[in-house]
């Protein structure tokens, strides 16, 4: 097996390289035990397991004392830290009980149109892909690892050019229209991958896949191109795999969630959320254990934290520590908090410039607009000092994943002279593209992202400069995500780099090439072209990361889309009774998390 060794935390589970063995959900390669740091906030240890197939279990084959079930309530909490009951949930879950969390709004189902959480987070409750993403309780938060999902085990080749897969027996669609509960099989992956390959936002994925074959019912034999030695990580990101039948009929799978996965999509409203029903032929033993989920579309920030204190929702996602420590006294009777750095890979903060406008061809129009921004009084402003400190001091998070190219969270310094604050500078090159007082550029941003730091800091920074003239205009999330994924827009629109990717290609070549599936703002570089190409064709790991670190630099040179700072502090919340929860690096239920539901349960029934 290859293993990537440029993405600090990210790697391939250990369950993942045993591609002989029938993989499970709960396999572990060692046991964390909670202690506690010399700061007072509890911390993972953990035991090395005796070898590579082995599964430590704590709390044995009968359920374990009510005192060993949740976490102390109140309490913040960093690294792994399985309760002894999460390490043997099959013996300890509950059946039965409904879990809420809150939603963003949905604009349809097809995940081959809109790359959003809007759309993924309804997939990861009733699909599956080939290989999944490992989160949950016995998880590493702070890394990217991937497992078999509907593959049992796989073989690849040397040349890292063909990959086996062979198929879980037994696992059935859902039994309703139009799969009625048959068995899933090799041609609904052929299918879903060849419907991928064609229009539409996942195309770079496979774009390398010159020939599938199913020899039998459970295998598929996948042949590339070119060497692709991070293809399950490219596969696990995004491509959830459909039944021939939805294939067939686009529009029907627009409307419909209808898969292989734990839940059954039982209704959706737009702009209010979804419900989901256990599925009884669900094939990961003795999964789910919730009777039902449901999402709730929710945008205001304190109806949110108000709805996570009343345990109306189960978890919440704090902007920053002050935040986290009111929700936590607030909710002390049962709250608990999560504090782990974000896993870049996931979205960025930013916005894009339309490039087939003449306005922002000028690339002293963009370098001005990006100059014009205090990325460090952003940071404060934003997630207060602590985190900004933590967080590089108004490093703005690009596409890149920082610890590909960085050991540690790198200054705000290493992004290049258009991304420090320079007004002055900024000002000349506005009056060297033509611009003035009297006559300035006029902008129309259209926003849903990050619609109150717009209003607040972003448009008051940018009018700052005599020569720009900026307003927005906010719309809903659906409106969003759909103008960005069609490019359907003129002028300037949030940039939303997710769902998360687990490979650093998929950051760039479907972005930056010009004919990439997700080049939202239409970037035509030739210099580009050929960095991200070169990239996904070079084997040698050196070579690899210079071509990276060129890339980056010509993305923070060029100012195509202006990216602004992140918090790299996840700070996350939920109620310590949704057992087997854990928030991640990539994100929570709301987004790129929720896949974990498969085996919560509610200790509280």
């Amino acid at each position: 097996m290859q293993e990537g060794n440029y993405w600090t935390a990210r790697r391939v589970s250990r369950r993942t390289a045993l591609r002989g063995a029938g993989l499970g959900l709960l396999g572990l390669t060692g046991a964390a035990l909670i202690g506690c740091g010399d700061d007072g906030v509890p911390q993972a240890t953990s035991t090395p397991g005796a070898g590579a197939t082995a599964a430590p279990v704590l709390g044995g084959a009968t359920p374990v004392p009510a005192d060993q079930v949740r976490l102390q309530a109140g309490q913040t909490y960093s690294g792994i830290f399985p309760t002894p009951a999460e390490m043997n949930p099959l013996v300890n879950g509950k059946y039965g009980g409904t879990l809420v969390f809150r939603n963003l709004d949905t604009p349809h189902m097809d995940f081959n149109r809109i790359l959003s959480c809007t759309v993924g987070t309804p997939m990861d409750l009733t699909k599956n892909k080939l290989f999944r993403l490992v989160v949950g309780a016995q998880a590493d938060p702070s890394a990217i690892e991937i497992e078999p999902d509907l593959v049992e085990s796989y073989e690849i080749s040397a040349d890292l050019m063909q990959y086996t897969l062979h198929l879980r027996k037994g696992v059935k669609f859902h039994n309703v229209a139009p799969t009625f509960g048959r068995e899933f099989d090799s041609e609904d992956v052929k299918l879903s991958i060849e419907r991928y390959q064609g229009p539409g936002v996942q195309k770079d994925v496979f774009s390398e896949v010159s020939r599938i074959d199913t020899p039998d019912a459970h295998t598929v034999v996948i042949t590339l191109g070119q060497p692709m030695g991070e293809f399950p990580h490219m596969v696990a990101s995004w491509s959830y795999m459909d039944a021939r039948e939805m294939v067939a009929d686009l529009d029907f799978l627009g409307q419909h969630a209808v898969g292989t996965g734990p839940f059954i999509h039982e209704s959706w409203t737009p702009k209010e959320g979804h419900e989901f029903v256990r599925n009884p032929e669900y094939f990961e033993e003795g999964l789910p254990f919730l009777d039902r989920v449901s999402s709730r579309v929710m945008e205001d920030t304190s109806t949110i934290q108000s709805a996570f204190i009343t345990q109306n929702v189960h978890d919440y996602a704090a902007a920053n520590v002050d935040v986290e420590k009111q929700i936590l006294q607030q909710a002390r009777d049962s709250a608990v908090s999560l504090n782990h750095l974000r896993v870049q890979g996931v979205n960025t903060e930013g916005f894009h410039f339309q490039m087939k406008n003449p306005v922002w061809q000028d690339e002293r129009v963009r370098r001005a607009f990006s100059m014009a921004i205090d990325r460090k009084e952003w940071a404060i402003a934003q997630f207060g000092e602590a985190d900004a400190a933590q967080s590089g001091d108004g490093y703005s998070s690009g596409p890149m994943p920082w610890s590909v190219l960085h050991s540690e969270v790198p200054p705000l310094s290493t992004q290049g002279p258009y991304y420090q604050y320079d007004p002055a500078e900024s000002a000349k090159m506005m009056e060297a593209a033509g611009y003035s007082q009297s006559n300035p550029l006029s902008t129309e941003a259209t926003v849903w992202y990050q619609r109150v730091a717009w209003g607040e800091i972003m448009v008051p920074m940018l009018n700052q400069i005599p020569q720009i003239n900026a307003t927005f205009r906010q719309v809903d999330n659906p409106t969003a995500v759909t103008m960005l994924n069609t490019r359907n827009w003129t002028d300037i629109l949030n940039v939303t780099w997710g769902p998360p990717a687990y490979s650093v290609d998929q950051v760039l070549y479907p972005w930056y090439h010009s004919k990439g599936g997700l080049n939202h703002n239409n970037v035509n570089d030739p210099t580009m072209d050929q960095l991200v190409s070169a990239q996904r064709a070079e084997a040698d790991p050196a070579r690899k990361l210079e071509l990276w670190s060129q890339a980056e630099a010509r993305i923070f040179d060029q100012v195509w889309d202006v990216f602004t700072p992140g918090n790299f502090v996840r700070r996350g919340l939920w109620h310590n009774y949704v057992m087997g929860y854990r928030p991640h690096g990539l994100g929570a239920l709301t987004c790129y998390a929720t896949a974990q539901l498969r085996s919560v349960w509610l200790d509280n029934i």
